[in-house]
């Protein structure tokens, strides 16, 4: 159901408001007969954004873009009734106040940032009036397309408007910074705007990969705000999940660092059908804290990944943090990272043990390569910072897990660990990942369980590769 929102006064820059309320018909045409280009972008939005249960789209006759986008509810803000009346069915215009539509909204796309009279504004009062998870998304155009469409539009003049903004993408994101947003995500798309059978599909693709995305003519640029108002962990209930095999010496040593973490914390230990005594030790677990909980439950017994998400289903806290049971990070750095989400607008910490010192045999040197190899992959293709993929110490909410669940897998190939799941998970949702470093000691009882480097390895590159061609060169 689309809704048409009343236009807001003095939004638009006066001289483009007379070319469409004079040249209504020639832009249905204009938009009819380009209509591949701008289903293009509408795939890549509704992909990037997923189904939203509200949406706010503020565009400049181009509310065609909304189309592909699915919501139970939208807005549109368009400069012209008429344009929006042919490609969408709607009601009469919606009454709710501007202040009242942005405070209500999961998701705000721009797409009319080179029309408004004043983006520094107006930026400046959508982020005071977004709720604090609210995604706000920008359509723009890259700094070399921008200068082609302008010499483009000065010699087709009766086709456009020929006053606007040239903001180019910088300056969009200094735009972005001063008004308490940051960038969270940011995709290239489209080299070739007209479609010519095969071949503009595979160019589009192509053109997708790094180093050569900086052709694109469209830049989709998610925000979120900055500065968020969230409850601190000291005032949340902290689920650590502890996935066990075979880790019975470990127990007591886990015993002895198990303290409180937030208002109440629950020690969830799945034991992986350990064939030694470690359930026996997990019950002998004695804490004399009130607000701590020690609980236990059976893994599935088919990797560490399939054991974790099993804890994560059956948590009550509102964090879940993930701690192996071989005490390889201490708790007075989980405590730091707790703060961290908590005190920021992430959606996940990711501890990085590659920056602090490690300790003598901590980490294997196959291991060590391996770990920077995948860090540089996963960041150069996902244009992400990660320094250390592979930590086993990771937090998230509880509220995100569904959205992560959902995107296990994605590669089609099973992630034994569930680091990259995690990653590539936060990624395709949109949730910003944050790293904190730890300290990493070498293991004291018992053996690592990641013992064939080279298949572990050969697995998590097909995993990473796969992914990436999924959410960001497919459409």
């Amino acid at each position: 159901m689309i809704f048409k929102k009343k236009i807001i006064k003095n939004y638009f820059i006066k001289d483009t408001e007379i070319f469409y309320s004079k040249n209504t018909e020639k832009r249905i045409n204009f938009l009819n007969k380009n209509k591949f280009f701008y289903n293009e972008i509408s795939s890549l939005l509704s992909k990037i954004i997923g189904n939203k249960k509200s949406l706010l789209f503020y565009c400049c006759g181009n509310s065609i873009i909304k189309e592909k986008i699915e919501t139970k509810k939208s807005y549109i803000h368009d400069i012209n009734d008429d344009i929006v009346k042919n490609f969408h069915d709607f009601k009469d215009s919606h009454l709710a106040k501007d202040e009242e539509i942005l405070s209500e909204v999961d998701t705000v796309i721009i797409a009319d940032i080179e029309h408004q009279l004043k983006p520094f504004e107006n930026f400046s009062q959508l982020s005071k009036k977004i709720k604090d998870e609210c995604e706000v998304v920008i359509v723009s155009k890259s700094l070399v397309w921008t200068t082609m469409i302008k010499l483009f539009k000065n010699i087709f003049k009766d086709q456009f408007p020929s006053n606007y903004n040239f903001l180019p993408f910088n300056y969009i994101k200094n735009l972005i910074d001063i008004n308490n947003l940051e960038i969270i995500r940011n995709e290239k798309a489209i080299v070739m705007p007209f479609k010519i059978p095969l071949i503009t599909n595979l160019l589009n693709q192509i053109f997708r990969l790094p180093i050569l995305s900086i052709f694109c003519m469209i830049n989709i640029t998610l925000l979120k705000k900055k500065i968020t108002t969230k409850k601190l962990a000291s005032e949340s209930k902290i689920s650590v999940i502890i996935p066990c095999k075979n880790e019975e010496k470990n127990i007591k040593l886990i015993e002895d660092s198990i303290c409180n973490l937030g208002k109440e914390t629950e020690f969830i230990f799945g034991d992986d059908k350990s064939t030694d005594k470690t359930v026996e030790a997990i019950n002998k677990i004695n804490v004399s804290d009130s607000n701590i909980k020690i609980r236990i439950y059976t893994g599935p017994g088919i990797c560490k990944s399939e054991n974790v998400y099993k804890g994560i289903e059956i948590s009550e806290g509102e964090i879940v943090l993930i701690y192996d049971a071989d005490c390889t990070v201490n708790f007075e750095d989980i405590k730091l990272s707790l703060n961290a989400l908590t005190s920021s607008n992430s959606d996940m910490i990711n501890c990085t043990r590659m920056i602090y010192p490690q300790k003598k045999n901590a980490m294997r040197n196959a291991n060590f390569i391996g770990n920077i190899f995948f860090a540089y992959l996963y960041s150069f293709l996902f244009n992400k910072k990660i320094t250390d993929t592979l930590c086993g110490t990771k937090i998230i909410y509880k509220k995100d897990w569904n959205k992560l669940k959902n995107s296990n897998s994605l590669s089609g190939i099973k992630d034994l660990w569930g680091d990259f799941d995690l990653l590539i998970g936060a990624y395709k949702n949109n949730l910003k990942i944050s790293e904190v470093p730890v300290h990493y000691f070498e293991r004291l009882e018992g053996e690592t369980k990641m013992k064939s480097v080279f298949m572990n390895g050969l697995r998590m590159l097909f995993i990473t590769i796969k992914s990436y061609y999924k959410l960001r060169i497919t459409r």
